[in-house]
């Protein structure tokens, strides 16, 4: 992640959807501007909340595709896979996923 305010560094992404995520390992002021770079892919976003040493980002183009949006839709498979029980992928398991949770903190918008 890098951005004006703070050096370039590693984080964490949990909660991650095609609007946003949570990310831990840095805290930036709400509202600065940042951008993360993924195996290639550049995503760029903006602190919508911020708490020590994580906050929450809403990307500025949603993620449909690109190496970050494809490890999403796996986990997506691999939550669904546990979830039912299923040791492989069946036809049609992506479309049996749930849509995504609400994005925010607390689940705002």
């Amino acid at each position: 992640m890098t951005s004006v305010l703070a050096p370039a560094g590693e984080v964490r992404l949990r909660d991650l959807t095609e609007e946003g995520a949570l990310i831990e390992g840095a805290s930036l002021p709400q509202g600065t501007q940042f951008q993360i770079e993924y195996r290639g892919q550049t995503i760029y976003g903006n602190v919508i909340w911020a708490e020590h040493d994580r906050f929450g980002a809403r990307f500025i183009f949603a993620l449909s595709e690109g190496p970050l949006h494809e490890r999403l839709e796996m986990a997506r498979v691999h939550h669904h896979l546990r979830r039912t029980g299923k040791h492989a992928p069946m036809a049609g398991a992506k479309s049996a996923l749930r849509a995504p949770a609400p994005f925010g903190r607390r689940g705002t918008n």
